[in-house]
């Protein structure tokens, strides 16, 4: 391996949020002496595949995993990572949120309490202030793993894209490495996550379990966590959804707010659905403020693609105003209420 270069590797399935990684990967510092580089996997078969693919193409030492989400917004991020790992020789393996503990809870998310990052779901922006200061980790949360030691990914046993995380952290664990977290005054980064979508929760925690369940608390008791009752609502949810993105750009729009009104379980909820509602929020606001329609969100839009996108291109401009004002570029033209509901949910 060649000890003095970072490779990120990123499972790419949405090339605009990766584009935007790529613009905050792109600003960081690099320790002297060090290069980087870049390895995008699209259509892998799982997260474990994909990892493992891109690790065996790279003799870097240090390895980044991160989703195509997570936007590094502290420019000394690559060197204060290194030093931590200079500072602690029995580190393999660090990420900027986790927890100090395996959870006696089988919802694993609700485990974390290391940790200070920036999520998004588009509902609301909120901070995940856990613990500030530098910490030792037992697992750690899969938006961004960092690596200085390969362990291969359990491809062989565990499909999907789910507790891939705990299985690493586990691993590396479990070969006598130490696994930390670095102190983040500040945030570090943003995870623009959007809803968690837990459908799939308990098949892949079935699975993985088959593999470290002797090595884990006893979860049979508790109950699932997204029960076939939720999975069926939730697909119903999706069937409307589809429908209302079409009503809205047929021109049915107080139909579409009237329907959504009704909607206040949020189980049953994905980011769509919420930037749906962020989209209606606009027009009323448009409408209260007068906006002519020739000036409005949708006027030059005709699809919810094309409204979305558009959507994510000003979220990721007044990102970019707050964490990044040097950068070069415009946003879409758009009316001040767009912006301002844009930035009531995701800032």
């Amino acid at each position: 391996m060649q000890n003095r270069k970072i490779a990120f590797i990123l499972c790419v399935n949405d090339e605009v949020y990766y584009q935007e990684c790529l613009f905050y990967i792109n600003r960081l510092r690099l320790p002297e002496g060090f290069e980087a580089e870049i390895f995008p996997v699209r259509q892998a078969d799982s997260i474990y595949q994909g990892y493992q693919q891109a690790m065996e193409q790279t003799d870097a030492e240090y390895k980044i995993y991160m989703h195509q989400d997570v936007f590094l917004i502290n420019p000394d991020f690559l060197l204060e990572m290194v030093q931590l790992f200079e500072r602690h020789p029995q580190a393999a393996l660090a990420g900027v949120m986790g927890a100090g503990g395996i959870s006696a809870d089988r919802r694993f998310y609700r485990s974390w309490d290391l940790g200070n990052v920036i999520g998004c779901n588009e509902k609301k922006a909120f901070l995940n202030d856990l613990n500030r200061a530098e910490a030792k980790a037992r697992i750690l949360d899969g938006m961004l793993l960092m690596t200085r030691v390969d362990i291969p990914w359990r491809v062989d046993v565990l499909s999907g894209w789910d507790f891939y995380d705990i299985s690493q952290s586990l691993e590396f664990g479990e070969a006598g490495y130490e696994i930390w977290i670095p102190a983040q005054r500040k945030p570090w980064c943003i995870h623009d996550c959007g809803y968690l979508n837990l459908t799939g929760y308990d098949d892949a925690e079935e699975e993985f379990l088959r593999v470290y369940g002797q090595r884990l608390p006893d979860y049979r008791e508790q109950s699932l966590v997204y029960p076939p009752e939720y999975r069926e609502r939730y697909a119903l949810m999706m069937e409307l959804k589809e429908q209302w993105k079409r009503l809205l750009f047929l021109g049915q729009i107080p139909k579409v707010q009237e329907m959504m009104t009704q909607l206040e379980d949020e189980r049953f909820f994905d980011t769509e659905l919420a930037v749906l509602k962020n989209l209606l929020e606009i027009l009323n606001e448009e409408s209260a403020g007068n906006v002519a329609s020739e000036q409005g969100f949708l006027y030059d839009c005709g699809s919810f693609a094309q409204a979305n996108h558009k959507y994510l291109q000003i979220k990721f401009w007044l990102r970019r105003q707050k964490y990044a004002p040097d950068a070069a570029g415009s946003c879409p033209q758009v009316s001040a209420a767009a912006k301002r509901v844009i930035e009531r949910h995701t800032m």
